[in-house]
């Protein structure tokens, strides 16, 4: 049995190479919305969404990205547009709650013709004195937790096939 939905879901993958150019509104917006509608435990929706498209911003998160992960290149691959996802610390399932917010926003990304990639150093870098600056700049506040970022852009390079899938992932008992 196949359908769209299906197709997207199989043929999705983490991109790592952007193209220069900036996403359209429309896309992006896509992208939040998809986010929105995820599941959250009791219906808290607790996610909340930090969409980055302004140059010098990317510039300084990836340069925080660098500092905490001790890397020469941004943990950020490039992408024009990142999305910061943060969840409600004193609901049910907060962590849950973005994680699947995120997978929204990958999937729906992949099926308008967007890379996108789940980046994890967000973890780090908002534990940090800058970090915590800045997510107070961005007008997050502190009863919130990190749960990762989508990056978002164009390919710069054709997708491969999906690796192969591990033999066990399931058990039957009928």
């Amino acid at each position: 049995m196949m359908n769209e939905t299906l197709k997207t879901i199989y043929a999705r993958r983490s991109v790592r190479a952007y193209k220069p150019e900036q996403i359209t509104d429309d896309e992006l917006e896509t992208v939040l919305k998809a986010g929105e509608y995820a599941p959250s435990a009791n219906n808290q929706q607790s996610q909340l969404f930090v969409a980055i498209q302004k140059k010098a911003l990317l510039d300084e998160l990836a340069a925080l990205g660098m500092k905490v992960k001790n890397a020469d290149s941004s943990p950020y691959y490039g992408a024009p547009t990142v999305i910061l996802v943060f969840a409600k610390a004193g609901c049910s399932e907060p962590f849950a709650d973005g994680c699947l917010a995120l997978e929204n926003m990958f999937l729906a990304a992949a099926s308008i013709g967007l890379g996108s990639c789940w980046i994890n150093c967000g973890k780090h870098i908002f534990a940090t004195d800058e970090g915590k600056a800045l997510k107070k700049r961005l007008g997050v506040g502190d009863d919130y937790i990190t749960v990762g970022s989508c990056i978002l852009g164009y390919p710069a390079q054709e997708l491969g096939e999906a690796a192969p899938r591990k033999d066990d992932y399931v058990i039957y008992i009928k």
